[in-house]
């Protein structure tokens, strides 16, 4: 029987079983902290379940502590989620501040050792601080290492995140959820129908998040996202999910809780 992994973010759950979560992405300077503050108070406002800030540095984690802290004295305790880009000091300290943090690991450094090391590192902060991750692939940076052995390719996409995801069962890690992102989205619906297979294989199934990335805006970018969110959610693949749309991200909710609710029908 498979093992049904339940991610935790902040009280929030994310698997099997469970409704898909919404969330979307802050489009200001999170070094803004009125800016911020205001922008998560209107997308809480207009359903968003979690909230994605970008966080390069020491700095930007410093503010998403105080932004945190000031939704929380407001009574907006919607989860909130450090985006990473390549500094593993950056990871390490915002896992002691956010209720989740969005990484890949292989960014953290050039040679493959160093990277996984400083991942160890990572994760027993995290447990630590009982912080949730997402491990986040894309199609457009998968790295030389992994090209060289499989090429820009869907395969490469589920290569790249079985490593690290083993790595998180070896350190008995499992408050994870994982992402194969694409703005392709033939290779992107691919990528997550691999993982879905080698999880199914593995007998561990780790709760999913749906992304295009850069769907665009207006009628293509929605039909863009709608095109390859409901395909994967059809075949029951896909816990979370965010529409990236390159507009204002409260304009981003509608569309998805649009496409949520469609299959909370039953369709």
């Amino acid at each position: 029987m498979d093992k049904i992994i339940v991610a935790d973010v902040a009280g929030l759950k994310i698997g099997k079983g469970y409704p898909v979560v919404i969330q979307t992405m802050c489009n200001c300077n999170t070094n803004d902290i009125d800016t911020a503050v205001a922008q998560c108070q209107e997308l809480t406002a207009a359903g968003a379940q979690m909230i994605r800030l970008t966080t390069q540095g020491l700095r930007e984690v410093e503010s998403l502590r105080i932004i945190k802290e000031k939704l929380h004295a407001s009574g907006n305790f919607t989860p909130l989620v450090a985006d990473i880009h390549f500094s593993s000091e950056a990871a390490v300290a915002a896992a002691a501040v956010a209720d989740k943090v969005r990484i890949n690991p292989g960014n953290f450094a050039k040679e493959h050792e160093v990277a996984k090391r400083e991942f160890k590192r990572f994760i027993e902060v995290c447990k630590g601080h009982s912080t949730a991750v997402r491990i986040g692939i894309n199609h457009g940076s998968l790295g030389k290492r992994i090209t060289e052995l499989y090429g820009n390719t869907a395969q490469g996409m589920k290569e790249a995140m079985v490593e690290w995801v083993e790595m998180c069962l070896e350190e008995n890690f499992t408050n994870i959820v994982l992402s194969l992102k694409a703005s392709n989205t033939v290779v992107m619906v691919e990528a997550y129908r691999l993982l879905n297979r080698w999880m199914e294989e593995k007998g561990v199934i780790f709760p999913l998040h749906l992304g295009v990335t850069e769907a665009g805006n207006g009628e293509m970018g929605r039909i863009k996202s709608a095109a390859a969110l409901a395909t994967l959610l059809g075949e029951g693949i896909g816990e979370t999910m965010r529409v990236s749309l390159s507009e204002p991200p409260v304009n981003e909710l509608p569309v998805a809780h649009a496409i949520a609710d469609y299959f909370k029908r039953g369709h």
